[in-house]
């Protein structure tokens, strides 16, 4: 009898915890934050959030369909902090973090402010986590970015996540940089920080209204992932090329082992474009004779999406002539982008703590010196590209 007792009185406290527990409807769920610089250098936060009455339409016609699938609010405070607490004024829901896809950050807060701020207070709040995608917005606010009505998806915040995760993308990162990323890179691994930025393509139409979904030329809504923003320590400094981004991705394995890419036939005349895929990549620093050496050795496959140079792959010498071509090229590309981190003297691809972990003994007597390691860093690459598939077609038309 006693046990019974006390397993009742247990289950009664159970039950009288349910409620303390916040309804549905008391919750404002947020899918993005954006980070602004405000008036006076202030800080100015865009929260965008799920419209909880397009969602009841859309699913049981009890709402109204036509809204906005989201909805934005905005808060300035003198950092951080008093944004988001400030915000708490504004809204007649408690802010809902757990949601959140996509943080973004404008190109101007992150130049002139940094991203510690935000780190810090990410890392702390106790309902916010820090594995969503980060993105830097290029020549626009983070504001714009979120309050853009995009074509294809029903939120900005989905689109950027879509946009991340296609197979084959162009810059070929289909897990994104996160700020999880961001954090453990600045203060775990002694290497900086690049972030994936975003920008829109048509910087000058406007998008924040939803009567702009009925017009069909997308481009005017449509949002396009730029070349990595590169930072020293927490501060913006700089743009990857294209170039320089891919070379990133494949040289640190963030790639998804598929890239779209497009090069130029010889002498300019027409373009190959071809997946390539089934990389193996091999990228280590060693230092000798007090010496870096940065050694990278990539293999793979392509198939070959288009071509319009005279090269006729029905033929052993086409075939080989069109794989010279591609490789070297990307060794080019692989020569350039390490080339010029070496010239920035920033080290995005974490060859300190490479070495670290592959040549402790030697590091720990050259670290001192490591400006003039870097600076005077020789780089050895090699690429073997084979060509797959040429397609279903093996030569072109001939007039």
């Amino acid at each position: 009898m006693k046990f019974y007792s006390a397993l009742l009185l247990t289950i009664l406290v159970f039950l009288g915890g349910c409620s303390r527990q916040e309804e549905l409807n008391e919750l404002l769920i947020l899918t993005g934050i954006g980070v602004d610089l405000g008036e006076n250098d202030t800080v100015k936060i865009t929260f965008q959030a799920v419209n909880p009455q397009a969602q009841a339409g859309g699913e049981s016609g009890g709402g109204n369909a036509s809204q906005a699938q989201s909805y934005t609010f905005e808060s300035e405070g003198e950092d951080m902090i008093e944004a988001v607490f400030n915000a708490r004024a504004l809204l007649s829901r408690k802010l809902f973090f757990s949601h959140i896809s996509s943080l973004l950050v404008s190109e101007d807060f992150a130049r002139e402010r940094g991203i510690q701020e935000i780190s810090d207070f990410v890392e702390r709040h106790y309902d916010i986590r820090d594995n969503y995608l980060l993105f830097i917005t290029k020549d626009t606010t983070a504001s714009t970015i979120l309050n853009t009505f995009t074509p294809l998806d029903n939120s900005s915040t989905k689109n950027l996540e879509s946009l991340t995760k296609v197979r084959g993308g162009k810059l070929g990162i289909n897990t994104g940089t996160k700020l999880e990323d961001f954090i453990r890179w600045r203060y775990g691994d002694d290497r900086d920080p690049v972030v994936m930025g975003v920008e829109k393509v048509d910087k000058q139409a406007s998008s924040t209204n939803i009567e702009s979904l009925n017009e069909i030329e997308g481009n005017k809504g449509a949002l396009r992932l730029t070349g990595l923003a590169l930072f020293d320590k927490d501060y913006l400094v700089d743009w990857l090329s294209y170039k320089d981004s891919i070379s990133w991705s494949i040289i640190t394995k963030k790639s998804n082992n598929v890239i779209s890419d497009d090069i130029k036939c010889p002498g300019d005349q027409g373009t190959i474009g071809f997946l390539l895929k089934e990389m193996e990549l091999k990228a280590e620093p060693q230092i000798v004779n007090e010496q870096l050496n940065y050694s990278v050795q990539l293999d793979g496959h392509i198939n070959l999406q288009g071509l319009s140079c005279n090269i006729k792959l029905s033929t052993e010498q086409g075939v080989n002539e069109l794989q010279t071509i591609i490789n070297e090229d990307i060794e080019n590309d692989l020569q350039t982008a390490l080339t010029n981190a070496k010239a920035s003297q920033l080290d995005y691809y974490g060859i300190k703590n490479q070495l670290s972990r592959n040549q402790p003994d030697e590091w720990k007597e050259m670290k001192d010196d490591w400006s003039r390691l870097y600076e005077n860093m020789s780089i050895e690459t090699e690429v073997n590209i084979y060509l797959e598939s040429p397609g279903s077609r093996v030569d072109n038309n001939e007039g």
